[in-house]
């Protein structure tokens, strides 16, 4: 599995995101910490499989987890954590990780990173047969191993920034590789110029939780029943699929300003597969079947309105009245049972097919075998490819719904489909975000003349980080007051 679903052209990559570094300038976005438990755990964006035992794991999948910290000093900044990887079983891992080899995980800071260390790096071995675990010889083989082998001092990993001021962001990811891969990861620490900062949940002493909570996220079914999202169907992302309407949000506060809600998804119009006229069946009944597929359906404008999945913002289901929760519908219509001049905005998820990709993710693979590269049929599908396409794209297939407030408001934000079609859909997603429009006219970035030919020329990444010698990507670069886009090979 080493095609990780790049985009065709790098030139189609945004420049929004730039703005949560310190080169935040005027009419640019910038992410805030406002939403509670973003990846459904506190203190961390983006996405992962499990926890258990203090510790966090995501099996058999690409992912990324991360904090901002926002408006950090400028000064250098040092990153600790206890974290391994293995790219694929045990006994491959053993044999293929050897001197540095197939490390696809790192922990970063800023535009920094660090591979993280091989499982096999500490210990060679497993535990044998009736033998107890052994920090100081063995590799663990399970997150209560792990948590062991973190106590013991081992796995510490470090990455070090020269950080330019404005928003720091940090985290861990892996950009995926084979079947049976597994990160485990505990413990973050961050030092800055003026000592230790505390991170929210760094020791994953609080746990995933999709629970329904109206405090949190607040989950439902088209039965208006409580109902999670799946959360590891190996990848690090959460999803939901196969014909099931649903509707979950959370309600938050913000001061006066214009916003985002943003998320990172897609959605698939039924049957698996991405070719012409066939699909691939679920549900045990794996095959190719001769029929509309949803490609075809993509390529005839054959996409319904009302199967589509949305991503929305109100400022009706106000908590504090009586009786007004989430699970009242989701459209202009819900909204006003708790406030008659409500407003309610939404933006279509995109289709699979909207991007220009060379290959696009599936979710069920069209051979039955289940090998060190692909992972077989199952009843409801597998995340690993969309999950390795969202982490190796970080700019594809982002859906934004825009909002002004004229003074400080309660919000609900979400993520709806409100139907039972087309069956067999696939709607995976990762990264739910708020960000808020920064500075006093819509001046873009293309748009700025330079007054200064002689300025020092200065690159920043499309996160806003400051590059010291960049290299093979795509940079925003900026001269006295002219910013542009280059690509560098």
């Amino acid at each position: 599995m080493k095609n990780l679903y790049f985009k065709k052209t790098v030139l189609a990559l945004g420049v929004a995101a730039f703005a949560t570094g310190a080169f935040a300038q005027e009419g640019s976005w910038q992410q805030i910490n406002i939403l509670k438990n973003p990846a459904f755990i506190p203190g961390w964006n983006g996405a992962l499989a499990a926890t258990a035992d203090g510790v966090g794991e995501v099996w058999s999948g690409a992912f990324e987890l991360y904090q901002i910290v926002e408006n950090a000093p400028a000064g250098q900044y040092t990153l600790t954590a206890n974290a391994f990887y293995r790219c694929g079983s045990n006994d491959y891992s053993m044999e293929n990780m050897k001197d540095g080899a197939n490390h696809n995980a790192y922990i970063f800071l800023g535009d920094a990173k660090t591979v993280v260390a091989g499982l096999f790096d500490n210990g060679e071995t497993l535990p044998g047969e009736g033998e107890n675990f052994d920090p100081s010889k063995h590799s663990p083989n399970g997150l209560g191993e792990a948590n062991t082998a973190f106590e013991a001092g081992k796995y510490v990993n470090t990455v070090t920034f020269n950080h330019p001021g404005g928003n720091l962001r940090l985290g861990i990811a892996n950009t995926g590789g084979r079947q049976d891969e597994w990160t485990a990861f505990d413990n973050f620490k961050l030092t800055g110029p003026d000592g230790e900062i505390a991170l929210v949940n760094g020791d994953f002493s609080e746990g995933l939780n999709v629970a329904s909570d109206q405090e949190i996220w607040d989950f439902a079914n088209i039965a208006l029943q409580y109902k999670t999202p799946d959360v590891n169907k190996n990848g690090g992302i959460y999803r939901k699929t196969n014909a099931s309407a649903y509707n979950f949000g959370q309600q938050i506060e913000l001061p006066a300003g214009k916003y985002r809600f943003g998320v990172q998804s897609f959605l698939r119009y039924g049957g698996a597969g991405n070719a012409e006229g066939k699909y691939v069946t679920c549900k045990g009944a794996w095959g190719w079947v001769e029929g509309e597929s949803p490609l075809d359906r993509f390529n005839n404008d054959n996409e319904e309105e009302k199967d589509n999945a949305y991503i929305y913002v109100t400022d009706g289901y106000d908590l504090d009245v009586d009786n007004v929760t989430p699970l009242k519908p989701a459209d202009e219509e819900g909204a006003k049972f708790g406030k008659t001049d409500a407003f309610y905005y939404q933006t279509a998820i995109k289709s699979l097919y909207a991007e220009n990709l060379e290959t696009y993710p599936d979710n069920e693979p069209v051979t039955e075998d289940v090998n060190e590269d692909g992972y077989g049929w199952c009843d409801s599908g597998f995340e690993y490819q969309a999950a390795a396409c969202f982490i190796n794209n970080p700019d594809l297939y982002r859906n934004y719904v825009e909002f002004e407030l004229s003074e400080p408001t309660k919000v609900w934000v979400g993520l709806k489909k409100d139907v039972n079609a087309p069956t067999e859909y696939w709607n995976p997603f990762r990264d739910f975000t708020i960000e808020k429009y920064v500075g006093g006219d819509n001046t873009g970035v293309n748009d700025i003349i330079s007054d200064d030919e002689n300025a020092p020329v200065e690159y920043f990444n499309l996160q806003g980080v400051r590059v010291a010698n960049p290299e093979n990507g795509v940079f925003i670069v900026k001269q006295g007051k002219k910013v542009s886009k280059v690509v560098l090979k």
